[in-house]
């Protein structure tokens, strides 16, 4: 590719020159009614067919140089003359006649430059297609013939770039593309935001799924400039989406996230088509996460009944989870422990704003315990602590029972909170609520102790232990207190069971490490001389 360039570019930049000077002699016959519209189309189209034909007697010479650039420079002429067309106000072509027009124009054009293998004739050709409306500077109304206009040429470009493996068409193709957006973005000034972000969702899309098939197409493990152009791609797809947005004072919190997700998406696309490369996969992880923490810092004018904190920890928490998985990828432990020092900084942030998340009514419910937003996100950072505690448990032991101790304190402030907002929801006066909230806490030493007998760690038969010993004085000297009632004798059945049931359950646990040591314990010498 770069030989090519080095061998051709002068060539090119001086059609392009002799191309500008056409479209401009075009633009001021129209500008000045040199000539009747119908002559400046007929004009134009005769000089484009002449190039054609010319370079068609080129061809059968064998002088394919030659014969690339007359017919590339006819094809671009006949372009724009499209565009004129399409963009004049003196000629009432249907859009549906032009665009039919310009798609046959096209698949000629790549047609042509497939089966020959002629790689100047298209690069030309599409140059001087994209180049066509800028020169001729479309009007607003125009807009939506202009994405299908340049919808159709990128499409066609594309196909022959991976199809032949031409990556020069590739890059041209977006950069003009890139340019005409932008060219039209600034004269258009439009007057609302949907249309402009649609256009440059769709140049995203288009060209994403173009590099993706590309790169599976050459075999190059999503590198090189494949890789270069779908980052270019992705940023400058951010890059208008925040300037689109924020030009109508509108919050791109929401696009920014299905684009962050979009990125996800693809990172898994990408690690499966590179034959499981993680490097440019992870470049998409990374931008995601990116898009993901700019979301969250953007959430606050979306603020109903408290919901912006809500997300905004939700978004920090894919942050969160996503550094570790980069960091269990790429076996880095200076990434892991910053995923585990932004969850306990996100636990803080949590805990300062958890208060001001309103209830929802669920189900025509005014409040549902542990099916409500606060509740979730709560035991979403939990599950977390306890997940790490999981697999940190060979290698690091004592930082492992750190991150049990805070998931298990974050779980028993989420059982007493959930429990009063019961009582404060409903009015509850029948039922005592320090004995409802001692019988959870009972339950939760349960599953300590559950959890404890599955993963064989003592720390957690410990923290068991302490959350019962401290629920017991609390039942004894606190909420016994005052008048006997039948509520009271039946709490006091049930915890009864439930600690039974934590007896037993210790009790086997018990037996299990006693014969473990027994296992491990070698015979004595008399043992064996028996």
């Amino acid at each position: 590719m770069f030989d090519l360039i080095k061998k051709h570019w002068i060539t090119s930049l001086g059609i392009l020159f002799l191309f500008s000077a056409f479209t401009y002699f075009l633009k001021m016959a129209f500008e000045n009614g040199w000539f009747p519209p119908e002559i400046r189309v007929l004009s134009g189209f005769a000089l484009g067919i002449t190039l054609l034909f010319t370079g068609y007697s080129y061809y059968r010479k064998d002088k394919l140089y030659t014969c690339q650039v007359l017919a590339g420079t006819g094809m671009s002429a006949i372009y724009a003359t499209f565009s004129y067309v399409a963009f004049s106000n003196d000629l009432n072509w249907p859009y549906n006649v032009m665009l039919i027009s310009v798609l046959a124009l096209t698949a000629l054009t790549t047609l042509v430059s497939y089966k020959q293998n002629l790689r100047g004739l298209i690069f030309i050709s599409i140059l001087g297609g994209l180049l066509s409306p800028i020169l001729m500077k479309a009007k607003p109304e125009h807009d939506m013939v202009l994405f299908g206009y340049v919808f159709i040429l990128t499409i066609g470009a594309l196909y022959v770039s991976i199809s032949k493996k031409w990556q020069e068409l590739r890059i041209m193709t977006f950069i003009a593309t890139v340019l005409v957006y932008a060219t039209y973005y600034i004269y258009f000034d439009p007057d609302s935001w949907g249309k402009p972000f649609f256009y440059a969702a769709s140049l995203f899309v288009t060209y994403m799924a173009g590099i993706i098939f590309a790169s599976h197409k050459e075999k190059d493990q999503f590198t090189g400039w494949n890789l270069y152009l779908s980052l270019v791609n992705a940023m400058l797809f951010i890059f208008w989406s925040i300037f689109i947005l924020g030009s109508f004072s509108i919050t791109f919190t929401v696009p920014l996230l299905i684009v962050g997700f979009t990125f996800m998406i693809v990172s898994v696309f990408v690690y499966l088509l590179s034959g499981k490369n993680i490097f440019p996969g992870l470049i998409y992880v990374c931008l995601g996460l990116v898009l993901f923490a700019i979301s969250a810092a953007n959430i606050k004018p979306m603020s109903i009944n408290g919901m912006e904190y809500v997300v905004t920890t939700l978004l920090w928490f894919l942050v969160v989870s996503g550094t570790y998985s980069i960091s269990h990828f790429v076996k880095s432990f200076e990434l892991r422990y910053v995923s585990y020092g932004a969850w306990v900084l996100l636990i803080i942030y949590w805990f300062t704003v958890a208060w001001d998340v309103q209830w929802i009514e669920l189900f025509g419910l005014k409040f549902v315990p542990f099916l409500n937003a606060g509740a979730l996100t709560w035991m979403l950072l939990a599950g977390f602590g306890f997940f790490i505690a999981k697999k940190e448990q060979t290698d690091l032991p004592v930082l492992s029972n750190i991150f049990a101790i805070v998931a298990n304190i974050i779980v028993a402030g989420l059982i007493t909170i959930q429990i009063k907002n019961i009582w404060l929801a409903y009015d509850i006066n029948n039922f005592s609520r320090p004995l409802a909230i001692s019988i959870s806490y009972i339950v939760y030493a349960l599953l300590i102790f559950l959890w404890g007998s599955h993963t064989k760690a003592i720390s957690f038969r410990i923290m068991g232990t302490i959350v019962l010993l401290i629920t017991s004085i609390k039942v004894f000297f606190w909420d016994l207190s005052g008048t006997a009632n039948v509520s009271k004798m039946i709490f006091l059945v049930i915890i009864g069971l439930l600690t039974l049931a934590i007896a037993h359950i210790n009790k086997k646990w018990l037996e299990k490490e006693e014969g473990n040591k027994t296992l491990k314990t070698p015979p004595s010498v008399e043992e064996s001389n028996t």
